[in-house]
């Protein structure tokens, strides 16, 4: 008997709650994406989990290149790759989700080879000099096109030392990501760099999400609800003050 009641009071208690897990992969790139063993922080991924956390959905995060990250996103491997600008080839085989922060890429140089600073107007300007470059990156097919010579490189830090050694005479990097690197590596040589005031572009960062990935466009869905809910509420606004991202880098709510 005290077996059957025993039994009855186990049928009635609650589930155990199971909480959904997806798999997201990043690369450092800071202040957007910060590593540290592992584990991620900075404004998107701080973006990312507090935006799931309201629909109880963890996020797990792997670092890797953004090459990899690509393919594992392009398998349905993950969930989704980020940031990410949008783009033509990009929309062939992805989708995305709304915008989630401005960037604004700019050319860094050496002072001592442009005393007077530097000016452009378009690509064609840049056709005398090196430009360092990252496989994987937005501008790729833009310099292919302009026939400029791009030294390509796995990582945005490469380039930063290739500029200081005189390998490049240019490097295009988020004018945010280009000084925090700077300011990592040289910290007593800050003043020796500069920057290009003209933008080459202004574009929105997104999630590039899996088209094959588990039940990918209700993970949409959600996301972007939930993007615009912090966007109300002022989370995404502390967020920013956070990691200390000017406002102009926002995107509208």
């Amino acid at each position: 008997m005290r077996l059957v009641i025993i039994l009855i009071l186990l049928n009635n208690l609650p589930l155990a709650h199971s909480r959904e897990t997806i798999d997201v992969v990043t690369s450092a790139y800071e202040p957007y994406v910060i590593e540290d063993n592992q584990i991620a922080s900075g404004i998107f991924p701080d973006i990312v989990n507090t935006v799931f956390s309201l629909q109880d959905i963890k996020v797990r995060f792997q670092f890797h290149s953004w090459t990899r990250g690509e393919d594992l996103v392009k398998k349905g491997m993950v969930f989704a790759t980020f940031p990410y600008i949008i783009n033509t080839q990009r929309t062939e085989l992805f989708e995305f989700s709304d915008p989630v922060i401005y960037f604004f890429p700019k050319f860094f140089y050496l002072k001592q080879n442009f005393p007077e600073g530097f000016s452009w107007h378009n690509l064609k300007d840049f056709k005398p000099y090196i430009i360092g470059g990252v496989f994987g990156y937005w501008y790729e097919s833009a310099f292919r096109e302009q026939k400029i010579e791009v030294h390509y490189v796995t990582t945005d830090t490469q380039n930063i030392y290739k500029l200081m050694y005189g390998r490049i005479d240019f490097t295009l990097i988020d004018e945010l990501v280009g000084w925090k690197l700077i300011e990592s590596i040289y910290p007593q040589q800050r003043r020796v760099f500069a920057v290009a005031k003209k933008p080459e572009s202004s574009s929105t960062f997104h999630l590039m999400i899996s088209r094959s990935y588990p039940h990918a466009n209700k993970l949409t869905e959600q996301f972007n609800k939930g993007l615009k809910r912090i966007k109300t509420n002022g989370t995404y606004q502390r967020i920013f003050r956070r990691y200390a991202v000017p406002m102009e880098y926002a995107t509208s709510w």
